[in-house]
């Protein structure tokens, strides 16, 4: 049964300084402890417990995570079911605006936490919709819904992306993730073009995420990390970690 949303987190000892960190799926962030400081296009964004952050599949961010009292921690909501469409409509009507920033009431924050809490494990997925849809509404009534949504719909590079996410160590070829949503190899290419991405451009961005994602549950050796992300060679992974991030796996497991 697919979750209607996944919940993860991520900690630091350090200040952890990340830039275009890809955003899969459309999240929401929960600050718990410390703060967070967004560099968004031409300003600078602070993130703390009062404040969420929200975000849209696709987009990279440049951030600092800065602990509080010896840690940092964060809660990240990804979402995978979107809503219905009149409630992206609603969520544009009350507010425009997109800054991806949003100072909760006490009653959208319990409901959030409701959905931390609730165990998705043998719930049917119309149970899920039924509870993710009233959170859905209240972040439309306050005009922030469309910050994660653009429409009622998964675009192509998100499917291709989630299918990736599955197991990302693996070697996929194009012909076989073409053939598993039943398109061509040039069809799969131009629909990933009309989003403006590639192929090797969502793999990697998978890849890094879960590289990150194992430093987080305690993987140390960079060997190991490597082939879990399905690269042979320790240096090229090193290589393409800091390339994406700007800091090398051993700066980043410094900072746990």
């Amino acid at each position: 049964m697919r979750p209607a949303f996944k919940i993860s987190q991520m900690y630091g000892l350090q200040t952890q300084r990340l830039r275009n960190v890809a955003i899969l799926t459309p999240s929401l962030f929960k600050i718990r402890s410390g703060r967070k400081r967004l560099f968004w296009q031409d300003d600078v964004l602070e993130f703390d417990s009062s404040t969420l952050l929200l975000t849209k599949a696709g987009q990279q961010l440049t951030f600092e995570n800065e602990p509080s009292k010896e840690r940092f921690l964060s809660a990240q909501m990804s979402f995978q079911r979107p809503p219905p469409e009149a409630m992206i409509e609603l969520s544009i009507t009350v507010n425009a605006q997109r800054t991806p920033s949003l100072k909760p009431s006490r009653s959208l924050m319990a409901s959030l936490d409701f959905l931390f809490e609730l165990d998705t494990d043998g719930l049917s997925e119309t149970t899920q919709a039924y509870w993710l849809n009233g959170f859905y509404q209240q972040l439309a009534e306050v005009g922030k819904l469309h910050l994660l949504f653009d429409g009622h719909f998964v675009p192509f590079a998100q499917k291709v992306t989630e299918l990736l996410q599955q197991t990302p160590w693996q070697g996929y070829q194009l012909d076989q993730v073409a053939a598993h949503f039943s398109v061509s190899r040039a069809t799969l290419i131009r629909r990933l073009k009309d989003e403006n991405t590639q192929f090797r451009t969502l793999l990697t961005r998978v890849r890094m995420n879960h590289a990150i994602s194992l430093m987080q549950q305690g993987y140390r050796q960079q060997i190991d990390i490597a082939v879990r992300c399905g690269y042979q060679s320790q240096e090229r992974f090193s290589q393409r970690f800091y390339k994406s991030f700007g800091i090398t796996p051993s700066e980043y497991i410094k900072t746990l």
